[in-house]
């Protein structure tokens, strides 16, 4: 798969709200998280990591309105995506996503993502 059909699969199953076939299909299973901002969730490495990482927000949420994925942009080994929504949270309270995730791609495998927001 080229980098092109990578970002192509990833956008269509974000969309769709298949974040573990995201994982299961198109991450190296070595792939890294990074996001600085997180207190919680700096730097993981392994998609059993990344997965567990996302079932832990889950337990979070109640929903989530307006998610809209955009666009991905291809640069050689990298992949960039906006992705935005309002996360609603189980205490009442709303979080407004609105961030951007860059992929590195290597041998046909996402290796890593890294949120910048």
């Amino acid at each position: 798969m080229t980098n092109q059909e990578i970002a192509n699969r990833l956008v269509s199953l974000l969309r769709e709200g298949k974040f573990n076939d995201v994982y299961d299909e198109l991450f190296h299973p070595d792939a890294e998280h990074i996001e600085p901002q997180s207190e919680h969730f700096a730097h993981l490495k392994g998609v059993d990591s990344i997965k567990a990482k996302d079932a832990a927000m889950q337990e979070n949420l109640a929903g989530a309105e307006g998610m809209v994925i955009g666009d991905a942009i291809v640069a050689k080994d990298y992949i960039a995506i906006p992705y935005k929504m309002t996360a609603l949270l189980k205490d009442g309270n709303q979080w407004p996503i609105d961030e951007i995730i860059v992929y590195k791609v290597e041998n046909g495998k996402i290796i890593s993502e890294q949120f910048f927001y």
